[in-house]
């Protein structure tokens, strides 16, 4: 039995998109086929996104500051997040 997109890991659904990616870009499909497999492989996009939007969350710098350890949510260059006690 197929696992569910929310089953799949990570690398699997890449895979998945970038094999969509390859048949769409071949031309090979009728349109019907090459719809349903534009359909999957923007399911799986963003499945992906949804995957590294949790991760992205998970990804905390640690560090001490008066003894105490502190989480500093991740943060992309140039942005700022406000500081929380790790414990």
């Amino acid at each position: 039995m197929a696992k569910r997109k929310d089953d799949l890991k990570f690398e699997e659904l890449v895979a998945q998109v970038e094999q969509a990616l390859q048949q769409l870009e071949s031309g090979d499909l009728p349109l019907e086929d090459a719809l349903k497999r534009y359909e999957e492989g923007v399911a799986s996009l963003r499945r992906c996104f949804e995957i590294l939007k949790q991760a992205e969350k998970k990804v905390q710098q640690l560090s001490e500051r008066d003894g105490e350890l502190e989480t500093k949510a991740f943060e992309a260059e140039g942005e700022e997040e406000p500081k929380g006690k790790l414990f």
